[in-house]
């Protein structure tokens, strides 16, 4: 979907309450190699697109977990569970 679908433009219409887990130190980007260096400089900047996300889906909750990467569930299970836990619980 990431290559032929621009999800993004369909975050408004999610329903459902949504909690965004990220890693601020998460730089993925799919395609990243590929693009000119000036634009790959500036992608995948988790600590930005995460806050932007949350502002694109109706009351959706953010939590930014500061020196994580990629995986927040395999770098800091600990970290990572807590916040999921809570959400569900709700």
């Amino acid at each position: 979907m990431i290559f032929t679908q621009p999800v993004v433009y369909e975050f408004q219409y999610l329903q459902s309450p949504t909690l965004l887990i990220i890693g601020t130190r998460d730089r993925t980007a799919l395609g990243k190699p590929l693009a000119p260096e000036n634009v790959r400089n500036t992608m995948g900047q988790y600590q930005e697109l995460g806050k932007k996300t949350q502002e694109k889906i109706p009351n959706a909750r953010l939590v930014e977990l500061e020196n994580i990467g990629h995986l927040p569930h395999i770098e800091s299970f600990d970290r990572f569970i807590k916040p999921l836990l809570t959400f569900l619980k709700e």
